[in-house]
């Protein structure tokens, strides 16, 4: 069957990481730049004729950087490039926006809006904590305030509720544990066996890591190093230690180019080196944490998963799956969803090792998994590929696959925000008087002390309500036995038991 010129296809991808050495020091380390372009002239190398790729390229996008605040970083990456007359875009936060971009590119080139588009993404964190302990000032080329910032994607929105932040909830470290205990308790595992199977869990997700050669630790601990406190793995927020937590400070970037397959032919690509994207959804779950009726489920995945079945999708025909990883909690949940087990250490979800191991740069960790599916997919010509990209907390989502041969009735994409946005919400407000836990974490400061115990509660109306302690013993108790499912009492936002 002939296929359509206008067929949306991954060409070329590249990954670019500076290992952690001993030695270093912030002079040794990359800019974010020197990253991002090193990553796209490798994606354009991989495409099988670097310059005529780059020349062929309409639109820069960069994934927005935690690290590096210029206004329009694509526009720099042009012009080290040489490149004129590209148009340049730069994403708002979050993790799911590589694989999203993937959707809005395979459709806009669908519909000849655009021919070739160029993602590309990097972070130099590691670098930057180099350049605080050494007491330097990093020195990364920025933009005058009169260069525009071509932001795309939806407007900026805080991300918690007041209450949720005036009990100590900011980062996602500290979020994520409440998800990963609610389903301690769901599944009515001691915290022994909890510990066990988060240990169990990354240690298969770290040996995916140690034959990455991209992977920013390739050391692969045991679960019990992963899940047991030490001094080189202090406990961040019960029950994630810092080897269960997104590892920030890399030195990362990737890029990929997706195009038409007419153009992919005009470019010289081999057609062995052509992954197509097949189907994709995106959603976001109900944007506050409060607002969700149980804290360690999904309905926008669920959803997502629902319409890639209905497009034709089969979990036993996946054969190379990257989930996103950032916490243990969202990989059982997008398990969960897909009805594998989490735990097999036959089929980990992971090509690149996760957030952990392989790295977490910012936003850009998606295009990592969105170059080792296109690699591995040219392995594997037969099979199918998934990634899953995540923002905020549990947030947003973007699930698509891939595969090398162009889907039959053409690349096809569905928004499924209507399906998630009937779902219940759950009451929540601030409040006095007797409460039972839903679910808690245990946070720690730098030198391993328990530093706050911040609860999600619920009345007995069923309103959930936010709550915290610095009761030492209390937090102790957390640590060893079971809190979820007691009864407590809550004054001005102290919990007392």
């Amino acid at each position: 069957m002939p296929v359509d010129p206008r067929t949306p296809v991954l060409v070329g991808v590249g990954q670019v990481v500076h290992h952690p050495t001993p030695n270093a020091t912030y002079d040794t380390q990359p800019h974010p730049l020197d990253l991002m372009v090193e990553a796209l002239e490798c994606a354009s190398r991989d495409a099988g004729n670097e310059r005529r790729v780059l020349e062929s390229v309409d639109e820069i996008v960069a994934v927005g950087s935690f690290s590096w605040h210029t206004n329009d970083p694509a526009l720099l990456v042009a012009q080290r490039l040489a490149l004129s007359d590209v148009t340049t875009r730069l994403t708002a936060t979050g993790g799911n926006t590589p694989q999203q971009l993937v959707h809005e590119s395979a459709r806009r080139i669908l519909a000849g809006d655009v021919t070739t588009v160029a993602v590309v993404g990097a972070e130099a964190m590691h670098a930057r904590a180099l350049a605080r302990r050494e007491g330097r000032t990093v020195d990364w080329l920025m933009q005058s305030d009169d260069v525009a910032k071509p932001l795309l994607g939806e407007e900026v929105r805080i991300p918690l509720t007041a209450d949720e932040y005036a009990q100590g909830l900011t980062l996602p470290a500290e979020v994520y544990p409440l998800f990963e205990n609610a389903r301690r308790a769901r599944h009515q595992w001691s915290l022994e066996t909890q510990r066990e199977r988060l240990g169990t869990l990354w240690e298969n997700f770290a040996r995916v890591a140690q034959s990455n050669p991209h992977a920013w630790l390739r050391s692969a601990p045991t679960a019990n190093e992963i899940a047991t406190p030490s001094t080189s793995n202090r406990m961040i927020a019960f029950p994630y230690t810092k080897f269960l937590v997104a590892n920030l400070p890399v030195d990362m970037g990737a890029a990929y180019v997706i195009t038409s397959y007419e153009n992919a032919l005009a470019q010289g690509v081999a057609r062995d080196a052509m992954v197509f994207p097949q189907f994709g959804a995106d959603a976001n779950d109900h944007w506050f944490v409060s607002e969700r009726p149980a804290l360690d489920d999904s309905p926008a995945m669920r959803a997502i998963w629902d319409a890639l079945r209905d497009f034709g999708v089969r979990e036993s025909e996946l054969s190379r799956i990257d989930l996103y990883s950032c916490f243990p909690t969202v990989v059982q949940t997008a398990c969960d969803v897909l009805g594998i087990d989490a735990f097999d250490p036959s089929r980990v979800p992971t090509l690149t090792g996760g957030l952990t191991f392989a790295g977490g740069p910012g936003n850009n960790y998606v295009t990592h998994a969105v170059a080792s599916v296109v690699e591995a997919l040219r392995n594997d010509q037969h099979g199918q590929g998934l990634v899953t990209g995540l923002g905020w907390f549990s947030t947003k989502h973007s699930w698509g696959t891939y595969a090398t041969s162009p889907p039959t009735g053409g690349f096809q994409w569905r928004d499924v925000q209507r399906e998630v946005d009937a779902q219940p919400k759950c009451a929540y407000k601030a409040l006095d008087g007797e409460v039972v836990i839903e679910s808690y974490t245990v946070r720690h400061d730098r030198s391993d002390d328990p530093q706050r115990l911040v609860v999600a509660a619920r009345n007995p109306r069923g309103a959930r309500t936010w709550c915290h302690s610095t009761d030492v013993e209390l937090m102790k108790r957390a640590e060893s036995e079971e809190i979820i499912g007691t009864s407590g009492v809550v004054k001005d936002g102290l919990l007392t038991t």
